[in-house]
């Protein structure tokens, strides 16, 4: 377990790590780091906090895509269908 106790972390690198966890479908991995967010630290300069808002709007996506996944195999979405709806008439 990477956790230090008492020390602070970067949100780049726990937003890093969650984007990592949920890509390779680490359930242990993501909740280490749902662990670690209560010791987030604000970025300290004008690139980490950009960084933080470009590495925010990825896992987004990465949240987004998962959720997408999770009703496609849930069977939530019944009319999916790969290919379709992309501008072409059937």
């Amino acid at each position: 377990m990477s956790s230090i106790l008492g020390s602070s972390l970067s949100v780049v690198s726990l937003l890093d790590r969650a984007i990592g966890a949920l890509s390779r479908t680490d359930t242990a991995a993501l909740n280490e780091v749902l662990t670690d967010c209560s010791r987030a630290e604000i970025p300290n300069s004008q690139e980490e906090f950009s960084r933080a808002v470009t590495q925010q709007a990825a896992f987004e996506k990465v949240l987004e895509q998962t959720r997408r996944n999770l009703s496609v195999l849930g069977g939530e979405e019944n009319s999916f269908r790969y290919g379709r709806g992309r501008g072409r008439k059937a």
